[in-house]
């Protein structure tokens, strides 16, 4: 198991983690406990998994006895996790506090309020001391840093995030304040689309992404640590080193080939010492794809096994209790044809034998029966047609003006979301 193996030390860390310049480092982002978009029966197996995950980076911290313990947004899957979650993550912060390390929190996407009545979920545990919680929204728009002295290093630390309502570009606003200039290191904790990478959140992160080149007109930070997207990457912008921690645990299927895990890190002033990404226990991920004209034989007179059966022959050999699987149809079928296949024994056997089975048809295209065809019809009944088709006959039949411009915007989104998946 990765875990058995994740306390080992090289001898060069240990030498570089000597030096009284070197502020070590346990970084990780989306962890997002409390997520329970998964069939009830499995929902307990999933809070472990993602509890384990999360464990073993405290547990790493604690047994490497690093300076800053840093989560950069998505600690919870919700802004009111129950107490199940809330009780883990406090065990594991008192854990990092006893050993004499700075836990430091962001409020991510998922676990940050939008009204101001509600405290994010964290707040109870900075009031207790056991961490400093950011909020990703400053005050009047300026960035104002605070100050961890270790060993006669001046570690500044801004945050930055966004909302699920927010549009427009996280950073034209944003001031940064000038007391940035008295830290040695420099860090800015950021939750945010960044441009050109891969988003979980394909919606979001086409109303509001920070672009490359703002991030390096940003060089008043050394480092900026950076958590939103769920694999983990490491680039240069100008002076300025951006490093993505990427989730520790697969909750979808937007990065599938990312080993989720945390880094550990060494950061001087003058430049990173190590960054080492850790590896944790984690679900698998699959992916299938199936050309739908592979599903029906050529010859008709040719004894090939029925649709569904061929769909299950490939995918038997992929299932397993502890991974997850994308079962993704492609090409063209006539409506017949689609209600042939029986898309709900595939899942249930996919529920029975794999941890999770998502059946994924946005490049699947409905073509006109062979009766339209003999009529020349070549219309495309695409899913964005027939949703297309399907509102609008809503719409014409709506009395009232608020129940069509609610119908509009549904539609709007629907298509939206359509289009996202095909890019």
């Amino acid at each position: 198991m990765m875990a058995e193996n994740m306390f080992e030390r090289d001898e060069q860390t240990k030498l570089e983690k000597a030096r009284s310049d070197v502020v070590t480092v346990v970084f990780t982002a989306d962890n997002h406990l409390g997520y329970t978009e998964q069939q009830s029966r499995k929902r307990e197996e999933r809070r472990q998994w993602l509890h384990r995950a999360f464990q073993q980076a405290t547990d790493f911290a604690v047994m490497q006895g690093v300076d800053l313990f840093i989560q950069a947004g998505d600690l919870f899957d919700t802004t009111m996790p129950d107490e199940r979650d809330r009780s883990f993550v406090a065990e594991r912060l008192a854990n990092l506090k006893q050993a004499g390390v700075h836990t430091l929190a962001l409020g991510g996407v998922h676990d940050t309020p939008l009204d101001d009545v509600t405290p994010a979920p964290q707040m109870s545990y900075a009031r207790l001391g056991a961490l400093q919680y950011f909020s990703p929204v400053p005050s009047d728009n300026l960035l104002e840093p605070r100050f961890f002295s270790i060993r006669g290093e001046q570690v500044g630390v801004c945050a930055l995030g966004v909302l699920p309502d927010q549009n427009g570009d996280p950073l034209a606003q944003i001031r940064i304040s000038d007391e940035i200039e008295r830290a040695t290191i420099p860090l800015l904790l950021l939750h945010a689309p960044i441009e050109g990478l891969a988003s979980s959140s394909p919606l979001l992160a086409s109303r509001t992404q920070i672009s490359r080149a703002a991030l390096t007109k940003l060089s008043a930070f050394r480092y900026i640590l950076a958590g939103f997207h769920h694999g983990h990457c490491r680039f240069q912008l100008g002076q300025t080193e951006v490093i993505v921690a990427g989730a520790t645990q697969h909750v979808d299927f937007s990065v599938p080939d990312a080993t989720p895990g945390f880094l550990f890190m060494g950061l001087a002033a003058d430049g990173i010492r190590w960054c080492n990404h850790i590896p944790v226990d984690t679900l698998k991920v699959k992916q299938l794809s199936i050309p739908v004209n592979e599903l029906w034989p050529a010859d008709p007179a040719k004894q090939d096994p029925l649709p569904t059966e061929a769909i299950l022959s490939r995918l038997r050999p992929l299932c397993h209790s502890d991974t997850m699987i994308q079962l993704r149809l492609e090409g063209e079928l006539t409506r017949s044809r689609y209600h042939d296949l029986d898309l709900n024994q595939i899942r249930r056997y996919g529920e029975e034998h794999c941890f999770a089975l998502a059946i994924d048809d946005s490049a699947l295209s409905l073509l006109p029966d062979q009766e339209a065809i003999v009529l020349e019809s070549s219309e495309r009944l695409s899913l964005r047609s027939e949703v297309s088709a399907i509102v609008d006959e809503w719409m014409n039949t709506a009395s009232d003006e608020q129940e069509k411009q609610i119908l509009q915007w549904t539609k709007e989104e629907v298509l939206s979301a359509l289009e996202e998946m095909r890019r």
